[in-house]
């Protein structure tokens, strides 16, 4: 059994692969940094039964062209984006991703995000180092009260307390969560800690999870008009791509703050700009974009109540590790002919072990 590794496959890893067979490659992305052209993975995929795939793209042409593929696993959260399952369905070869790689770091990160911005955090910082806004001051004392103070900052009407001052507590607070698949019930878990009310909009959503955390579902605009923190961590698809739109943002308190750490498609970013502007919404705090990177002059840059950071949500260290787990364990699994975790295309596995006994190699060895 012939194996190509496009993925990130750190040394720690190679004994368990090893176990399985002695003949694997790498290349690309993974390997060297360097993504393979269609060219280049046609060529590195002949003769192989099984691709652990990264970034590369694996459509139809590369199909065509490598008919001993048997199997695609992709270490991406949306395997779609990298492989045309659509094809490989139609030509029963198994497709296995890698849902929820990422969804401890990025609810991590979207909590890190919803605090630096509903606590000023970020801009706090951004003005002791920056500028000369908080550092090097002689505030007026006409009270004499700095005794009475923990700090000078407090003592002027025109001080950080005064100016910035009145940023709200999380608990007790509604939290809406749009999306409450894999990440979305990571950002949930971890939103409940804070003591806040779980408001969730996902038409999928498992119920047994929703009683657990004691949330509740509700239509996507109660949640909007609701939820004083709303948090996006759906997929992008169909029924999504415009969903967050200006009269559903429109909707939103206020006093209200939004998060996106899922993909731009899903919300009016115009809409989001103009409400922002006119001070309609609190804040937001925004880690994908139209655009990427985003261009200098982005009206958003621009903005005091937004916290902006480069699609980085997702990049713990420990998401390589991950990766590498779930798409071992799924590898064993569909080659002891059971059914993998992350299958994206199930409904070619029964013509797969029947037309491929000779990769089913760990059947025998329970």
């Amino acid at each position: 059994m012939k194996v190509l590794v496009t993925m990130k496959f750190p040394e720690e890893y190679h004994g368990e692969l090893a176990k399985i067979t002695a003949d694997y490659t790498q290349a690309g992305r993974g390997f060297d940094g360097y993504k393979l052209t269609q060219e280049q993975m046609i060529a590195n995929l002949q003769g192989c039964d099984i691709v652990l795939n990264g970034v590369e793209m694996i459509d139809k042409a590369v199909m065509e062209e490598c008919p001993e593929l048997k199997a695609i696993f992709c270490g991406r959260n949306e395997a779609f984006a990298s492989v045309d399952i659509e094809e490989a369905t139609r030509r029963k070869i198994p497709v296995i991703g890698c849902a929820g790689r990422n969804a401890v770091s990025v609810a991590e990160f979207t909590i890190g995000l919803l605090l630096s911005l509903c606590k000023r955090i970020a801009l706090m910082d951004y003005l002791m180092k920056y500028t000369d806004t908080l550092v090097g001051k002689e505030y007026d004392d006409k009270k004499q009260s700095k005794e009475k103070v923990s700090s000078a900052w407090s003592v002027d009407p025109k001080g950080p307390n005064a100016v910035y001052g009145g940023y709200p507590e999380l608990y007790g607070k509604k939290f809406g969560q749009i999306g409450f698949g894999m990440i979305g019930k990571e950002v949930a878990k971890r939103a409940q800690a804070f003591g806040m009310e779980l408001l969730i909009s996902d038409p999928f959503a498992d119920k047994d999870a929703v009683k657990e955390m004691e949330g509740r579902v509700v239509p996507l605009e109660v949640l909007m008009e609701q939820a004083d923190f709303i948090s996006i961590n759906c997929n992008v698809n169909k029924g999504t791509i415009g969903m967050v739109n200006e009269e559903m943002l429109s909707r939103m308190k206020p006093s209200a703050y939004i998060i996106n750490t899922a993909r731009a498609p899903i919300m009016d970013y115009d809409a989001l700009y103009r409400l922002l502007k006119e001070n309609k919404i609190a804040g937001a705090a925004l880690d994908v974009y139209p655009i990427e990177p985003l261009p200098k002059n982005h009206p958003l840059l621009e903005l005091p109540n937004v916290v902006l950071t480069p699609h980085f949500a997702g990049q713990s260290k420990e998401i390589t590790n991950h990766m590498n787990e779930m798409i071992l364990r799924d590898l064993k699994l569909l080659l002891s002919g059971k059914r993998p975790v992350n299958i994206c295309n199930p409904e070619v596995l029964d013509a797969f072990f029947q037309e491929n006994e000779e990769l089913l190699i760990l059947k025998t060895k329970e």
